[in-house]
This record gives structure tokens, sequence and C-alpha cells, in this order.
């Protein structure tokens, strides 16, 4: 089975402008994190729950796997939508829409880190 040439892949309008939309996204994750939550010595707050209240604490460092965890899925779908394009464009489409959901979903949760520890 041969590959859709990604040179060609990249070329059509939906997948760029779905794959900037995700991308971006990502961006603002990274950047939001980046400028509110500071190196510290001490432990920052990873998880709140209503019920509870904070249950999980840890290094400041680990607040950036929600944004890694972004990188991977757009990585994941975008190689899959890739192999995919040929059989099914539409797929390609649902996929990329899937990344650009999960990433709006980071960057709330996100948000709510970076409200949680300031």
């Amino acid at each position: 089975m041969r590959v859709y040439p990604l040179k060609l892949y990249l070329k059509k309008k939906p997948n760029i402008i779905l794959l900037c939309i995700s991308v971006g996204l990502n961006i603002a994750a990274w950047m939001w994190l980046g400028l509110n939550i500071r190196p510290a010595l001490g432990q920052v707050f990873l998880h709140y729950n209503i019920l509870f209240g904070v249950d999980l604490v840890g290094s400041w460092y680990n607040v950036f796997a929600l944004p890694l965890a972004g990188i991977f899925i757009i990585f994941c779908n975008a190689t899959l939508g890739w192999r995919l394009y040929k059989q099914d464009p539409f797929a390609t489409y649902v996929l990329q829409g899937i990344a650009i959901f999960v990433n709006v979903l980071l960057l709330i949760s996100t948000a709510l880190l970076v409200f949680l520890n300031v």
C-alpha cells in the first residue's frame, strides 16, 4: 500500500488549517504555563477535586505534562491521518478535529492549573 505524499498532504488547505489550530492551542498552553508557573523548590498543586480539594501535588515541572500530552496527540493524529488520507480524507479531518478538541480541553485544564497555583 502506497502512502499519500506528505508534501501534497500538507498542501491541502483543510489539513494545514486544522493542524495549525491544534498546534496554536498547544502553544497557548505552553505559554500560559511558562508565564505563570515559576520554577520553585516547593510543591505545586497538580489536581483539584471538589469533594476532597487538592489531591495531587508535585514538582513545578510536572504541570508541563498537559501540553506535552497535547503534542503527543497532535503527532499521533496527524501521522495516522496522513497514512489514512489516500483511503479516506474524512477520517483525517475527524482525527485532526479530535486533536483540536483535546487541545481545547487541555487548555482549559491548563487555565485551571494556573488559577489553582497563582
